[in-house]
């Protein structure tokens, strides 16, 4: 019949099990010629005969801060069932310690003496034996933590109840009650809390690039503000996107933690949590659209809006380099320039980005808690599954395998997350229950499958070939931006069409986008695999391996505790990918749109002359053309003409093919006529003239100048008896009282030939309103042709006959008053607006002789044979200055990429010697694969129950003192596993002898120790002072 452990003896020394190695796995350390070092267990001070309840002293002194029942708070006293525990030696599930020798016979058993106490370390042996007179208690804080890590111990865990039957247990067994977590862990970044800011922000971005739409539609974009409109977009839109880089992390990492939380309660949700869409799952170790696709099958919500998201904030990032560019113009100056469309179009990108985030407000993990502590690092994982014995053991002997081997070991069963409550300390245990399905063999024994049919894993980001195309690419990219900035980006600049350009502006932002992307990608498998290499390829420290990870941080926290770590590949590739981000922001501006001044030389033909006419110019004119061209605020002239002149018809002779006709103006110095008035003015003042009487232009007879209704005169005549005769024109006007001025201009008329620089649009060769012909004064010269001007003014009788205010008037004066002039009836009667007057009526008539000259009368074709005749009119010189836009390329912005990507080049040279060496037998991001690889391990006995309770930094004061290896060993029965283990173990020590190994073991010796029971379930600690070996 099976005892209680509490009865069991001490070994003999010479026992084979008794004789512990501390190191790596040797066959001899179980010999009986072995000379390892001895380790003692401790007694039970309990009586065999006792039926009182064993309460052993937990192994860490509960925090007071937890005042709710769980594995830090004081327990009752527990039941005799609670020292049974799967994590038990012999518990089925567990794997054997390869420190652990085999169990004691019954020969081994009742060779101490009973203690009349329960405590069990208040033994009669244990009272010599004080903190003063132990050196090593005396030497050590008073804290029990620092006691517990500090001081060696002997490493020999004690049995358990269930190592001998069920003689143990009692009446009082308690059934594991299953309670609720409450104030677990949960991502941060996935929290209600932070995607209501997102949304939040996004409808801010989209309300604000509205507001920016219509001011620029109202405002020009101040210049000196270039930078900050260019760059300000396409950074806003980045730091959005390094943001949502850790809400999509979270997502990936976290998803099967999520959907394992909860019990189902409907079949479609016990379909979500089968092992392949949760244990199985490893998001992070897909490309982005493979993972959205998987999640999208898988229903998971989280993943699917995280990647939608991230895709559309990388469109953001190329439509944000595209809103605004610069122009250059002829003069230097430079105008911002906004792309409304693309404007319109972030602005919806941003709607569909706050409405591809509410679903996350639903989907978010609830606010008690996915997982009692974060399950990122291995050492998280690992703690998080101390307690799932049954899920640990169906993948035994796995570590060496493949995902295939793994998966077919969990295919058809399903998994939860469950808090228990078992009656014992831990008194809440989280657990990774299998609920169904899952044919797949227990494999309780290690695999003895060679090393040689291990499995092999290596992303595509880790092969030398990936980093050789990094390299690659960054050259080439450094060639490509130097060779066109040197060829033509920096001086005639890049001939491109004005519709395509915005293809040349988000054309490098693509390019450089995807490259990041590309960067991306390799940093993400260095971060997740980092920890899993350096196992593989030496033996660590806790902190270095197990206690590592680079997932859920920002990346420059990421780069500096690379650096600290040493992991040279995590660090240049994490660098590399920050670079690489920085390069879409500096497209913003590297091309611009610049205007350069282009010259050709043609020649005009003239296609038609002027002619002397001795006809009477009446007819010339019609009331349309005094409508349009005199009577209009604005006028429109005929073709061929302009205010006072006249030009002849000319046409293009040719004209070079390189250069467009249309939005160019051809500017050409053409002679054209003009008719002139030579004069002379008088004023006659006190009613001096109001007596006179003159022949009218056209008339015969003589007529008073002032009539006896009139108040004010204004008249064209041909003579007066008072004027000299020399004058062919008298223009009389002024005021008919007796005190008031008549001014008199006594003028000849005249035809001049005339230099007129004349710009022409060169589609159709009409005058450009824009720019007014210049007359060249100083090129008059007397003209052949000769016409009688004045007989045009006969066409001007109907003009304001009817108006009975222009009584006194004129045609020729009403035609003034009311033409565009601004010659009002009260600057006729005005001594002071006598010039201006003047003035108007040189310009009335040098109009009038212009649509006289333009009238079939005086132009006339001009026939080839004309043309052949000696004299005849030359060609007329003309050129054209144009304006071609040119794609110039930014100085400061070429520079800076070219040294980021320099920067990157030398990185990717370096990562080529700082590649792990190490192999992986599957990809370690999955629950399945990480429990793979620890479900063979000796870290199961380092763990104390309640570990996933337990925080980072007392996990990793627990294991500070153990070094780790991923790879082959041997077991206690000398079978093979792969997977993670502790090949070093620090804080055990040998036992000091007081006397020889020979004569303590001939004649027995008191031997000082310490035990620490690592047993999960059942934790005692103290001294033992001395014992004597048989």
């Amino acid at each position: 019949m099976a005892v209680p452990w509490n009865s069991m003896g001490m070994p003999p020394s010479d026992a084979d099990h008794d004789k512990i190695v501390v190191g790596p796995y040797d066959d001899s350390r179980y010999t009986a010629s072995s000379s390892g070092l001895s380790y003692i267990r401790h007694p039970s001070s309990q009586p065999t005969n006792s039926t009182a309840r064993l309460i052993p002293q937990p192994l860490l002194s509960p925090p007071i801060a937890r005042v709710s029942p769980g594995p830090r708070s004081p327990s009752s006293p527990l039941s005799p069932a609670s020292f049974q525990s799967l994590n038990s030696p012999s518990s089925p599930g567990f794997p054997l310690s390869p420190f652990y020798p085999p169990s004691p016979g019954p020969l081994q058993r009742g060779q101490f003496p009973n203690s009349p106490t329960s405590d069990g370390f208040s033994s009669p042996r244990m009272s010599g034996a004080t903190a003063a007179t132990d050196p090593r208690v005396s030497m050590k804080a008073s804290n029990m933590m620092e006691t517990v890590l500090e001081t060696p111990y002997f490493d020999t865990p004690p049995h358990t109840p269930g190592s001998w039957g069920d003689a143990s247990r009692g009446t009082d067994n308690l059934d594991a009650t299953e309670v609720p977590l409450n104030n677990g862990w949960r991502p941060w970044w996935l929290r209600r809390r932070v995607t209501s800011i997102f949304i939040g922000a996004s409808m801010m971005l989209a309300v604000i690039g509205e507001v920016v739409m219509w001011w620029l539609s109202n405002n020009e974009v101040d210049s000196s503000l270039k930078g900050l409109w260019t760059f300000g977009p396409v950074v806003v839109v980045s730091i959005m996107a390094i943001l949502w880089a850790r809400v999509e992390a979270q997502a990936l990492l976290y998803m099967p933690w999520i959907v394992l939380d909860r019990r189902p309660t409907t079949v479609d949700e016990t379909r979500r949590k089968q092992a392949h869409r949760t244990i199985l799952l490893d998001y992070p170790s897909l490309r982005s659209f493979q993972a959205l696709t998987k999640a999208f099958r898988n229903r998971h919500h989280l993943v699917v809006a995280s990647i939608v998201i991230k895709l559309l904030l990388r469109a953001q990032i190329v439509l944000s380099t595209a809103v605004f560019h610069a122009e250059i113009y002829v003069d230097s100056t430079t105008r911002l320039r906004a792309r409304l469309g693309v404007l319109h179009a972030m602005v919806g990108v941003f709607l569909i980005i706050s409405g591809v985030l509410l679903p996350m407000l639903y989907h978010a993990p609830s606010p008690r808690g996915i997982a009692p502590r974060d399950p990122t690092s291995p050492a998280g994982t690992a703690a998080l599954l101390t307690s799932s014995q049954q899920f640990l053991s169906r993948l035994s002997g796995t570590g060496h395998a493949d995902m295939n081997a793994v998966a077919s070991r969990l295919a058809g069963s399903w998994y939860t997350t469950e808090l228990t409550q078992p009656g014992r300390r831990p008194e809440e245990m989280f657990q990774l229950r299998q609920h169904g399905g899952g044919s797949g063999a227990l494999g309780m024994n290690p695999s003895n499958r060679p090393e040689e049919a291990t499995g092999t894993y290596q992303p595509w980001t880790q092969v030398t070939r990936t980093k050789l195309i990094s390299i690659a690419i960054s050259v080439a990219l450094i060639v490509g931006i130097c060779v066109i900035y040197n060829l033509k980006g920096n001086e005639n600049g890049l001939e491109v069409d004005d519709s395509i350009f915005i293809v040349w502006t988000c054309l490098p932002t693509i390019i450089f986008a995807a490259l990041a992307v590309f960067w991306t990608r390799i940093d993400i498998d260095n971060r997740r695999l980092a920890p899993f290499l350096k196992l593989t390829d030496s033996k660590c420290r806790f902190q270095e391996s197990l206690g590592l990870t680079y997932m859920n941080e920002f990346g420059l926290h990421t780069a500096g505790k690379a650096m600290k770590n040493q992991d040279w590949a995590v660090f240049l590739a994490k660098c590399t990918s920050m670079l690489g981000w920085l390069m879409p922001i500096f497209t913003a501006g590297l091309f611009a749109v610049s205007q350069m001044a282009q010259r050709a030389n043609l020649e005009l033909r003239p296609e038609s002359q002027f002619v002397s006419t001795t006809k009477s110019l009446s007819t010339a004119i019609d009331s349309d053309t005094i409508e349009n061209v005199i009577l209009r605020e604005t006028p429109k002239y005929p073709r061929w003409t302009w205010e006072d002149v006249a030009l002849p018809e000319v046409s293009l002779v040719d004209h070079p093919s390189e250069w467009p006709l249309p939005n160019t103006e051809l500017v050409a110095t053409v002679p054209s006529l003009r008719g002139k008035l030579t004069c002379e003015t008088i004023s006659l003042y006190g009613g001096e003239g109001v007596n006179w009487q003159c022949v009218p232009l056209g008339g015969s007879t003589k007529q008073p100048i002032c009539g006896s209704d009139q108040s004010r005169t204004a008249l064209v005549a041909s003579s007066c008896s008072q004027l000299s005769s020399k004058y062919s024109l008298k223009y009389i006007w002024g005021s008919c009282s007796d005190d008031g001025m008549i001014s008199v201009m006594m003028c000849n008329q005249s035809i001049v030939d005339v230099d007129v620089l004349t710009t022409f649009r060169t589609e159709d060769l009409s005058i450009n309103t824009n720019a007014i012909p210049i007359v060249n004064a100083s090129s008059e010269t007397p003209s052949d042709v000769t016409a009688d001007i004045t007989s045009v003014y006969e066409a001007l009788d109907n003009v304001g006959a009817d108006n009975k205010t222009m009584n006194g008037l004129d045609a020729f004066f009403r035609t003034l008053v009311l033409s565009r002039l601004q010659t009002t009836l009260e600057r006729i009667a005005m001594p002071e607006r006598q010039n201006s007057v003047s003035q108007a009526i040189r310009q009335l008539h040098g109009i009038l002789a212009a649509q006289a000259f333009n009238s079939d009368l005086m132009r006339r074709p001009l026939s080839s044979k004309l043309r052949a005749r000696d004299g005849s009119p030359t060609d007329i010189p003309a050129s054209v200055d144009y304006v071609l836009p040119r794609l110039m390329q930014g100085s400061v912005q070429s520079f800076v990429l070219i040294g980021l990507l320099g920067f990157t080049l030398a990185f990717g040279l370096l990562s080529l010697r700082t590649a792990s060496r190490g192999t992986l037998s599957k990809s370690p991001g999955s629950i399945a694969a990480q429990a793979s690889l620890l479900a063979d391990s000796t870290l199961w006995w380092r763990l104390p129950d309640g570990a996933e309770w337990m925080e980072d930094d007392d996990l990793a004061r627990c294991l500070r003192r153990r070094t780790f290896h991923l790879g082959w060993s041997k077991g206690a029965a000398g079978t093979r596993s792969y997977g993670i283990g502790i090949v070093q173990d620090e804080g055990k020590a040998a036992r000091p002898p007081m006397v020889s190994q020979t004569s303590a073991d001939k004649s027995g010796g008191m031997v000082p120790g310490r035990y620490i029971s690592m047993a999960p379930g059942v934790y005692s600690y103290g001294d033992v002072a001395t014992y004597e070996k048989s």
